[in-house]
């Protein structure tokens, strides 16, 4: 039962069912609406490289068709949930960012498209990922929908906050009657007595999450390695995978270094970027 009526939102353009059917989960499991988004604005800025070819009105056009398709797909899998459906020729980016405000979680597909439809619609997901106020899940397009009846996975690493990340993993796999898998990693070569303290510090903070959440089953390990590595195995064999968002102090995120840029790009499951608290 939702103690909020804030919307699930999701953001849709072409071929990305897998990313809706995971929004349509996540509103049915807080019992909360729906909201559909669809930006014509970058699809309207491709067609004016055309000269002499008016585009709007098709581009308007199949953008209702899109959403008529959502549609569909929302009332075949949920037909009890409240949904709405929105075309606007505001850049997505902007959309989806005011949406947020408000938000219970953002879902997007991933930024892992083809090179010319990554030059004109930009990262969105990964803008949002960094800078939305509420959580975001990003969805890899898969041929198939994933595993839905997996463990709940948070990673835990020196980069990011916990407080925001424990607390999303441990609603979402209590939501889903699911287990919850805590990993924590340590970049190798960090120092040992590094490594120490951040498993103390986590191990308090789990003590009290276990509290408020006592129906969830917690396994917790503690690992050595490259953070990316970690968490995208972690990805093959999850439901969901929740990570902290990087500190502002932390590496950029559009370089290449960046765990969530590279971890977004190549999961194998959703994954949830949850800013600290």
């Amino acid at each position: 039962m939702s103690t909020t009526d804030n919307p699930v939102v999701i953001g849709v353009v072409d071929k990305q069912p897998t990313a809706l059917l995971v929004a349509v989960a996540e509103a049915r499991l807080r019992g909360v609406p729906l909201r559909v988004v669809h930006s014509t604005w970058v699809a309207t800025q491709a067609g004016d490289v055309y000269r002499g070819l008016d585009a709007s009105e098709a581009v308007r056009a199949a953008g209702r068709e899109l959403l008529d398709d959502a549609r569909r797909l929302v009332e075949h899998e949920a037909p009890d949930l409240v949904a709405d459906y929105e075309l606007t020729s505001t850049p997505a980016e902007m959309v989806l960012q005011e949406a947020a405000s408000d938000a219970a979680v953002i879902v997007v597909g991933s930024d892992d498209v083809p090179w010319y439809d990554r030059i004109l619609r930009t990262r969105i997901a990964g803008h949002l990922a960094m800078h939305a106020p509420c959580p975001v899940v990003v969805v890899p397009e898969l041929s198939y929908p994933g595993r839905h009846d997996g463990d709940v996975v948070v990673t835990i690493d020196g980069d990011t906050a916990a407080e925001g990340p424990l607390g999303f993993a441990f609603d979402e796999a209590s939501r889903r009657e699911a287990s919850l898998h805590v990993l924590h990693v340590t970049r190798v070569g960090a120092p040992v007595e590094r490594a120490g303290r951040e498993r103390d510090d986590v191990e308090r903070a789990l003590a009290d999450w276990r509290e408020r959440f006592p129906d969830v089953l917690v396994l917790a390990t503690f690992r050595h390695d490259e953070v990316e590595d970690a968490i995208l195995r972690a990805t093959e064999q999850s439901a969901l995978v929740v990570m902290g968002r990087p500190h502002r102090h932390a590496v950029p995120f559009a370089a290449s270094r960046s765990a969530a840029a590279r971890v977004l790009r190549h999961a194998h499951c959703p994954v949830a970027v949850v800013p600290p608290r």
